[in-house]
């Protein structure tokens, strides 16, 4: 996986999960227009298909894998 700043990968994660939750046809426009402006569609097709290679959605799902750990909360103290 690769590492991002905390902020970075909370925004990731909220964005995926408002993505899934449009479906598969935006998710394809996602990356359709991702691969559009960075020139990478071969690198975007590339991945997905070994994604669906390696990847079966049954094992992951019953690994967890499917869902985002929970989010660490921090306690803040007051001054």
């Amino acid at each position: 996986m690769v590492r991002l700043d905390p902020l970075d990968q909370l925004r990731l994660q909220r964005g995926s999960v408002h993505l899934c939750r449009l479906g598969p046809r935006a998710t394809a426009e996602f990356f359709a227009e991702v691969g559009h402006h960075i020139g990478g569609m071969p690198a975007i097709l590339g991945l997905l298909a070994e994604y669906e290679r390696r990847i079966s959605p049954d094992l992951l799902r019953a690994a967890g894998g499917d869902r985002f750990p929970p989010r660490q909360l921090h306690s803040v103290p007051r001054s």
